[in-house]
């Protein structure tokens, strides 16, 4: 066979559009699967850091309130207050949940200042921080540390537990707002916006 007679054959049209149109239904493909691992990925880091918040959350309250003792201050007004406060309105309406006296307060430095430390936990903007002040009693211009804990709360429930076995709505359960006597148990329900309630009961180790 000569030169004359071979002939060299390319793509036609037909062809090349049918191998565009497979490489780009193949490519379409590939980005939906990349976008849905990446979607998933992303989903998951969510999560996992959502879980380290309640986690976070739920091992202060634990340390605080099994380290709390009956041990009342007075506030930056000079009135007395109990060594535990609580009340379980509805977290519309922003402020002070619970408030506590704990013992165990790190002094890594070993500075002149009592092992205990007054801490409360609040709402803002749904939103929930952890208050600890340097004095058990205040001065007029004692102001908290603020730390954040969790987001997203549309509820925040407390009740309390005493040693007769009767559950009350605040503490303490009288109007004294100066008693010296702790619960034997408090339950905690965080009612959230996207993994809705969730609660934790922590017995007390210093109750009355």
């Amino acid at each position: 066979m000569n030169g004359s007679d071979q002939r060299i054959r390319g793509f036609t049209l037909l062809e090349l559009l049918v191998a565009i149109a497979i490489f780009s239904l193949l490519s379409a493909m590939a980005y939906t699967g990349v976008k849905s691992m990446l979607s998933s990925r992303d989903t998951v880091d969510d999560n996992m850091t959502r879980l380290a918040e309640l986690q976070r959350t739920a091992l202060s309250l634990g340390n605080d309130l099994r380290q709390s003792t009956r041990r009342g201050i007075r506030d930056e007004y000079g009135d007395s207050r109990s060594p535990m406060i609580g009340n379980s309105e509805a977290s519309d309406v922003d402020g002070v949940r619970l408030e506590l006296t704990r013992a165990g307060y790190p002094n890594p430095l070993g500075a002149t200042r009592s092992n205990l430390q007054r801490v409360a936990y609040t709402i803002e903007d749904n939103t929930l921080y952890r208050l600890t002040w340097p004095n058990l009693d205040r001065a007029p211009d004692s102001l908290p540390h603020k730390a954040r804990l969790l987001g997203g709360i549309d509820t925040l429930s407390l009740r309390f537990l005493d040693y007769d076995n009767n559950w009350h709505e605040q503490w303490p359960p009288f109007q004294s707002q100066t008693s010296l006597a702790l619960p034997h148990a408090v339950e905690v329900t965080l009612e959230l916006a996207d993994w809705g309630d969730i609660t934790r009961l922590y017995s007390l180790a210093g109750g009355s």
